[in-house]
């Protein structure tokens, strides 16, 4: 196999993967901000690059735990992350604006 393929290949999974990691957190986001809550859509910039250094570190431990499926273990994380990650921000979001009331 040639080598842009490869990279054309790798690109894409790429994408997925972070399609994948903040697409439950935007999705979260967009939905208090169409309830009137401005500020949801500004705490993303804070909310993404955690999820991505999370995954990151939670994978790299994972390797270095010796787990003998990387592209397994690889998803399950960045989709727990991803999820997680979503639940949190909606707890947030939801505590902060029973604060405000």
């Amino acid at each position: 196999m040639a080598a842009m393929p490869r990279l054309i290949l790798t690109c894409v999974i790429l994408g997925v993967l972070f399609c994948t990691l903040w697409t439950p957190a935007f999705f979260v986001a967009r939905h208090f901000w169409r309830k009137g809550d401005w500020g949801a859509m500004r705490a993303l910039k804070v909310m993404c690059p955690l999820q991505l250094v999370l995954a990151g570190g939670l994978i790299f431990a994972a390797d270095a735990a010796g787990f003998t499926n990387p592209a397994g273990y690889s998803i399950v994380i960045i989709v727990g992350v991803s999820l997680t990650g979503a639940a949190a921000f909606a707890a947030w979001r939801l505590l902060l604006g029973f604060i405000a009331r």
